[in-house]
């Protein structure tokens, strides 16, 4: 069993300094990670490591969903007759 509590900073709790040892060891090694089969459903594909990374992934998301609602347009296909390229990408 494990319990989880709140402390403030390093207040010369006992262990303290093991557990902020032990959870930026588990934070920085992957050997030290839980396997994938012990992890919810929505952790096991992996957790963006960045605000940058994060954003890529949003816009190419976007992107995807942006391209699917377009080709379903009745412009789309009277503007791909005209130029297959349009519309362009910084639209």
């Amino acid at each position: 069993d494990i319990t989880i509590r709140w402390i403030s900073g390093h207040d010369g709790v006992a262990g303290n300094e093991e557990a902020d040892k032990q959870a930026k060891l588990a934070a920085t090694s992957r050997r030290n990670s839980s396997p994938n089969r012990d992890l919810p459903l929505y952790l096991r594909t992996g957790l963006t490591s960045s605000l940058s990374a994060l954003k890529q992934s949003h816009a190419k998301d976007m992107k995807m969903k942006w391209d699917e609602q377009w080709k379903l347009s009745p412009r789309y296909a009277r503007t791909n007759r005209i130029d297959p390229k349009l519309p362009l990408a910084s639209f």
